[in-house]
C-alpha cells in the first residue's frame, strides 16, 4: 500500500463525523481498526520470520519488507516495532555462529541508528562494542567491520543535521572495553580506534587515558603530518599535563595544517 492510499485511510474517522450518521461512523471506525489489526499482525509475522532466519540474504529481504510495512504507521507504533526489530538483530549479532549473518544484522542496527529510528541508540553502541571484543569466532577483519560501524553510528549526532540530542549520547563507559585494544592491534585498527575516541566529548577517564595517551603522544611526533593533525582533537580533550604540553607544541608545528588544527582544537576546548 502506498503513502497516498494510507493517507486516505487516516482521514475518515475524524472528518466524516459531521457528515455521516452514527451507525455509518461506527462502520468506518471498525474498518479502520480491522485494517490496523491486519497490518500489525502482518508486521508481527515478519518479526517472527526475522527472528528465525539463518541466512544474511533472507534477513536482508525480510527487514526490507518490514520497513516498507512500517512506513505508513504512526510514529509511536513505528518506534515500538523498530525497537523490537533491534532486539532481534542484536540477538543475531551476539549469538549467531555465522559471520555473514552477524555482520548483516549489525549493518541493519547501524542503519536503524543512522536513520534515528531508535530513541535510545546507546544499546546499539553497546552491542557493537561487545561484538568487537568477542574473542571466539572473530578475526581482525570482522572486528574492524564492527569498529567502523561504531564510527558510522556517531553520524546522527553531528551538526548541522543532528537527528539525536546530546541527552542520548552514549556514555564514555560504553567504550572502556575498546581502549586496551590500542596495545596490540594493527595500524589500520588503531586508526579506527582513534576515530572512535575522537568522537567522545572528554577523554580523562583513567580507563581510557591509560591506553590512549601513549598512542596520542606517539602520533604527535609521527613523521606523517596527517597523523599529527588528526591527533590534536584527542589531545585537546585530555586534561592531562603531557597532553596539553604536546598540544601546545603542535601549535608551533612546521606544517601549517597541523598548526591550524592544534590551535582550533585548543580554542574549541577553551570555549567548551
Amino acid at each position: 500500500m502506498n503513502q497516498s492510499q494510507s493517507a486516505q485511510f487516516s482521514v475518515p474517522a475524524a472528518s466524516f463525523r459531521g457528515h455521516l450518521d452514527h451507525p455509518s461512523q461506527n462502520k468506518v471506525i471498525d474498518l479502520l481498526r480491522q485494517f490496523r489489526h491486519a497490518t500489525n499482525s502482518s508486521i508481527t509475522e515478519f518479526l517472527q520470520q526475522i527472528e528465525k532466519t539463518n541466512t544474511p540474504r533472507q534477513l536482508n529481504k525480510l527487514v526490507n519488507k518490514l520497513q516498507s510495512k512500517l512506513w505508513n504507521l504512526p510514529k509511536a507504533e513505528q518506534t515500538l516495532f523498530q525497537e523490537r526489530l533491534a532486539d532481534i538483530l542484536t540477538t543475531h549479532v551476539l549469538q549467531s555462529e555465522q559471520r555473514t549473518l552477524r555482520l548483516e544484522a549489525a549493518g541493519w542496527l547501524r542503519m536503524l541508528t543512522q536513520a534515528a529510528h531508535l530513541p535510545q541508540p546507546e544499546q546499539v553502541f553497546v552491542t557493537l562494542v561487545t561484538s568487537a571484543m568477542r574473542e571466539s569466532q572473530l578475526d581482525k577483519h570482522e572486528r574492524a567491520a564492527y569498529l567502523k560501524m561504531i564510527v558510522d553510528c556517531f553520524w546522527p549526532f553531528r551538526y548541522p543535521y543532528a537527528a539525536f540530542t546530546w541527552e542520548v549520547y552514549p556514555a564514555n563507559s560504553v567504550f572502556y572495553p575498546l581502549a586496551p585494544l590500542f596495545a596490540h592491534v594493527d595500524d589500520y585498527t588503531q586508526d579506527i580506534l582513534v576515530m572512535i575516541f575522537s568522537e567522545l566529548p572528554t577523554l580523562d577517564d583513567p580507563e581510557i587515558a591509560t591506553y590512549l595517551l601513549p598512542v596520542a603522544l606517539q602520533w604527535a611526533k609521527h613523521s606523517d603530518s596527517e597523523r599529527r593533525q588528526r591527533i590534536t582533537t584527542i589531545l585537546a580533550r585530555m586534561n592531562l599535563p603531557e597532553a596539553q604540553d604536546t598540544l601546545r607544541t603542535l601549535q608551533s608545528d612546521a606544517n601549517p595544517l597541523v598548526r591550524t588544527s592544534a590551535q582550533r582544537a585548543a580554542e574549541k576546548e577553551q570555549r567548551a
